[in-house]
């Protein structure tokens, strides 16, 4: 799963790992054993997670967003999402989908 979401923000922001990992002054030779799912020292997932401005959270993958990247609204409902059941969810989402058809003239 790290190696994944690395690979992900290398894309999204338009980077070889390559480079990251040579401008951050990590070994090329942790690329591989993370690819086979090692886990990186803390240190390591600290100025990576810093380089990419996400929490550690979610570049270990505990996380399936960045809080970071969510504005105030957004963020308290990414909060409250997390402790509701599927069927609630799934309530949210139709009113949601209900409210954008509304306002579509």
């Amino acid at each position: 799963m790290f190696y994944q979401r690395l690979l992900g923000l290398c894309e999204k922001r338009n980077v070889r790992v390559t480079n990251v990992i040579a401008e951050l002054g990590l070994s090329s030779g942790n690329l591989s054993k993370w690819k086979s799912g090692a886990v990186p020292k803390a240190d390591t997932i600290k100025a990576l997670a810093d380089y990419f401005n996400v929490s550690i959270d979610y570049l270990m993958g505990s996380t399936a967003h960045n809080a970071d990247e969510l504005d105030g609204v957004e963020f308290a409902l990414f909060g409250e999402i997390q402790t509701m059941t599927d069927a609630e969810k799934q309530d949210i989402l139709d009113y949601i989908r209900f409210k954008k058809v509304q306002r579509k003239p």
